[in-house]
């Protein structure tokens, strides 16, 4: 099961509690953005927030929660850069729903004056009551009850085992192959992180190369090994008149 369809169970399975325990003015929704700062965009599988914060294509603001459904190709940054950019923000409530083996486990993190705290992981056979931002329990197995049994390993929204063909030349058509697994068109999702873009999927030097045409004098960071999941980081120009190398993380 590709992590698309994946994620819109999980969060299709959350939905219906979360609007339930709403009160006031707030509101649910899945697939927006929140606008944290001129140069942060980021989308949520799902978030709450007031009305008022809400424009035609985006949420102005923090959210009072954002949950974030991890895949192979996002968990580093959801547990990590993206849990820092909403905590930075005064997101209060951040969720990220992981599966672990055959099961969903969800972290949940709440914001105190040191920043983010994990007040729980719950997985198989655990349930937390929680009262911000409003009462609700969280028990995965009742909540995550549409998971099928026969999922296969979450991979991304055009990621497949291994990475696409090389891209044709310029007088050549696209094939399938390359045109759903190269860059930027095999992306599983794009955010902007204090006015550098991320694309998340499946990435390797090649990748790099055209974005690296795409965004002349920009530097383009590896998150991660080339050829495994997770972002490549489109980066301002570095403070040198040589030319821009890629940059890799190990």
């Amino acid at each position: 099961m590709g992590h698309t369809l994946l994620h819109q169970i999980l969060v299709a399975d959350l939905v219906a509690p979360v609007m339930f325990a709403e009160y006031g003015d707030m509101a649910t929704a899945t697939e927006a953005a929140a606008r944290l700062g001129d140069g942060t965009w980021v989308p949520s599988d799902l978030m709450v927030y007031c009305a008022g914060q809400r424009r035609e294509s985006f949420v102005d603001g923090p959210p009072l929660l954002a949950v974030e459904v991890a895949s192979e190709a996002s968990r580093a940054s959801d547990l990590g850069v993206k849990k820092a950019l909403y905590e930075a923000a005064g997101v209060p409530c951040y969720w990220v729903v992981d599966i672990a083996g055959e099961n969903a486990r969800v972290h949940v993190f709440e914001l105190t004056d040191d920043g983010y705290r994990e007040v729980a992981v719950v997985g198989p056979g655990d349930t937390v009551r929680l009262t911000e931002p409003f009462k609700i329990e969280i028990r995965p197995e009742a909540l995550f009850r549409g998971l099928p049994p026969w999922r296969a390993p979450v991979e991304g929204a055009h990621m497949a085992r291994h990475n696409g063909p090389d891209l044709p030349a310029a007088d050549e058509a696209f094939g399938i192959d390359s045109f759903l697994r190269r860059w930027p068109t095999g992306v599983e999702k794009v955010e902007l992180h204090n006015g550098s873009p991320v694309f998340y999927g499946r990435w390797d030097e090649r990748d790099v190369a055209i974005a690296q045409r795409a965004y002349p004098g920009r530097v383009i960071r590896l998150d991660q090994v080339p050829g495994r999941p997770g972002t490549m980081t489109v980066l301002p120009a570095a403070a040198t008149t040589a030319p821009q190398a890629a940059v890799r993380l190990d």
